[in-house]
């Protein structure tokens, strides 16, 4: 990851990830979040370690991933499954489809998709797929 990426971090909670991984690399982050609770702690959380390019967003992920159209790199740790993933999957493809993209999953297995490979054999609970429609 480098701090050219856009993490986005699907079911975000109160932040802390996409907090840390902004910390850690530099790389913006966006956290996107439906409970409105949380959304006001990841904001208190940016204000106080003064993360100006972390921003969280409350709604629905099913319905937002699509639109983050600047994300480079997908953090899903378990946000939901079934029809709501394979909607998530297939607005990601339509992002993949004008530049690659990475798709990191805790303990999520992805159903197939003919556009993700495996970037690395997967690592105890986290696989990371990279896109293969369009050239690295």
């Amino acid at each position: 990851m480098r701090a050219s990426d856009v993490f986005v971090d699907v079911g975000s909670g109160v932040g802390r990830s996409a907090a840390l991984v902004h910390l850690l690399t530099g790389a913006a982050a966006i956290g996107i979040e439906i409970q409105p609770a949380l959304v006001h702690a990841a904001r208190e959380l940016t204000t106080r370690l003064n993360t100006l390019r972390f921003s969280p967003v409350q709604g629905d992920a099913a319905v937002l991933t699509g639109s983050i159209t600047n994300g480079s790199i997908f953090f899903l740790y378990c946000p939901f499954s079934g029809e709501r993933l394979e909607k998530v999957l297939d607005d990601l493809e339509s992002i993949a489809r004008t530049r690659p993209i990475r798709i990191c999953c805790v303990d999520l297995p992805l159903p197939p998709r003919p556009w993700l490979t495996f970037a690395a054999p997967p690592s105890g609970n986290l696989t990371v797929y990279r896109s293969t429609l369009h050239p690295a």
